[in-house]
């Protein structure tokens, strides 16, 4: 069951990410050749701003799952329930610190924009930003229980359809009125609407949890809570730091524009991370079930095969970026009807760019499986020291080579503390485990992706025509070139063949259900039509035969 509904959670993050890369990319297009580049990096600016200050939050969604895994597997409603009242509370409070300490941000605007950037109303969009980020506090803690019950693939498929509302109208109003400020929103008016749906549907599946609001933890199992939050709060402190103030350091020391440039790249990249988060987070709910029920051989086991396809999947994303990204962005420059220095970032600094992506994309397992077993007690001092090495490599760098300064450090700092103690956490306190296994296995991976991504690039750079074409060129021959390289390597290891075995059998099951049993149901009408006193017969002879069981 649990492989099962991880598949059906992916599945539906999958067809979500599709229709949201699409849509995203025509409405970003359309963006572009309406507005100017300054547009995109108040964008960036003011994501960061709102993201350092969503810091309150805590960390307060993944401790609170981590407490729910257990009373769902054991369908304690009660405790379901106090958890639950406790989540609102917290959530309510957090809404409104980031509101109110939003709001004494106005006076400071002007510091994180070197260059004041000729649009009109700037303070009142920082304030729709403000709102959009508040409101994401409205209702949302309540999909924590469905997708408790590994049944995320239901917040997913609302999600999908008021995205896709968004976007529709989004292009609308960029196409009709040339509009920022309705763009922001129409946001915002999705927003509200995905988390009150969402909310419905939990009070709805799960009715207890609406029985008693002031049901809350004993004070001893609130204390815990809080231990947890206090400590995941430090890991959010490095989150947020980490990846969000790169942007207000560039805006600040180079200016927007340099912003706008590398928003174009980082929402693609986002759109794939978020379908890359997808996938391992369906597999979330299931890991916690997974720690609660099963052995340590077992949760192992699974590990290691998750930690292939998270190599698998990132290796091929990171060779790929390095090989489409640049005509990818100038043949985008061309549709938006933009001079392509608008657009592409060097060479140098898309290098730096994918070594972030890849180096995150390969932790992911790691932290999942932290997180899945609460373990983040354990390294709450690791995300102070990853601040400081970033922020002083950082603002070191950017005052002496510019944007890309800031880019390497945010890789010095995951490179000196997220690459080794986050490992020697989980396989310490959580696998049970000498880390050095790890290791060999990054090791082992990244020179993999070293060696064939150098390869694939080395073939596809003589595909060279631009334009469309040659996009679509690079990505089919990098596909074919790098994952048929990739198979014949790790084709016969023991993941692989877990891999394939658990997908097969999905795919299996699936059709099962779906064909073989509308094919026996067709058959049953046949036989009915053509001899219906005989089917008669039969059914009153099973029914005969269950009453005599009885």
């Amino acid at each position: 069951m649990r492989t099962r509904n991880s598949f059906v959670n992916f599945l539906a993050n999958t067809g979500s990410y599709t229709i949201n890369l699409i849509l995203s990319f025509v409405t970003r297009t359309i963006f572009i050749h309406v507005f100017s580049a300054a547009y995109l990096g108040i964008n960036g600016v003011f994501t960061n701003i709102l993201s350092v200050l969503s810091l309150s939050e805590l960390g307060i969604g993944v401790a609170m799952n981590y407490f729910l895994y257990t009373p769902i597997a054991s369908e304690d409603k009660k405790t379901i329930r106090q958890f639950m009242n406790l989540y609102r509370v917290m959530y309510t409070v957090v809404g409104g610190f980031v509101g109110v300490a939003g709001l004494c941000l106005v006076p400071f605007l002007d510091f994180f924009l070197k260059d004041q950037p000729d649009i009109p109303g700037i303070t009142f969009i920082y304030i729709l930003y403000l709102a959009n980020t508040v409101v994401s506090y409205m209702w949302g803690y309540k999909r924590a229980i469905i997708d408790g019950h590994q049944k995320s693939y239901i917040g997913t498929f609302y999600n999908t359809i008021f995205t896709t509302t968004q976007f529709i109208l989004q292009i609308i109003v960029l196409l009709v009125f040339e509009n920022f400020i309705l763009y922001l929103v129409i946001q915002i008016a999705c927003s509200i609407a995905t988390n009150f749906v969402v909310a419905r549907k939990a009070n709805k599946m799960y009715p207890y949890i609406t029985e008693d609001r002031k049901d809350f933890p004993s004070k001893e199992v609130r204390k815990k809570v809080f231990k947890n939050v206090g400590a995941m709060s430090i890991h959010k402190l490095g989150d947020v730091v980490v990846n969000n103030t790169d942007n207000l350091i560039m805006s600040t020391a180079v200016g927007v524009t340099i912003v706008g440039m590398l928003s174009n790249y980082q929402m693609i990249q986002a759109s794939i991370i978020t379908a890359l988060n997808g996938l391992f987070g369906a597999f979330t709910a299931s890991i916690g079930n997974l720690t609660v029920e099963e052995d340590d051989e077992s949760v192992f086991r699974v590990y290691k095969t998750l930690q292939f396809l998270c190599f698998w999947l990132y290796s091929f994303c990171s060779v790929g970026f390095m090989v489409v990204f640049t005509p990818f962005m100038e043949a985008w420059a061309a549709i938006a009807g933009k001079p392509s220095t608008e657009l592409v970032i060097p060479m140098t600094m898309l290098l730096v760019f994918t070594a972030n992506f890849y180096m995150g994309g390969m932790r992911r397992v790691i932290l999942t499986f932290r997180d899945a077993m609460g373990l983040y007690w354990y390294d709450r001092y690791k995300p102070i020291f990853e601040v400081i090495i970033n922020l002083v490599v950082s603002i070191v760098l950017v005052l002496k080579i510019g944007a890309i300064g800031v880019m390497i450090g945010t890789l010095v700092s995951t490179m000196t503390t997220c690459f080794w103690v986050e490992p020697l956490v989980t396989y310490k306190y959580g696998f049970h485990r000498k880390v050095r296994h790890y290791f060999g296995l990054f090791t082992k991976y990244t020179l993999t992706t070293i060696v064939v991504g150098g390869l694939t690039y080395y073939l596809c750079h003589f595909i060279d025509m631009g334009g469309i074409l040659e996009v679509v060129l690079k990505v089919l021959a990098c596909t074919v070139i790098y994952n048929g390289i990739i198979l014949l390597l790790y084709g016969r290891t023991e993941e692989f063949k877990i891999l394939w075995f658990e997908t097969t059998k999905l795919l299996k099951n699936w059709y099962n259900r779906r064909f073989k049993k509308n094919a026996d149901e067709a058959v049953e009408d046949q036989a009915e039509d053509a001899n219906p006193d005989a089917v008669e017969k039969i059914d009153d002879t099973e029914d005969k035969t269950t009453e005599d069981k009885e």
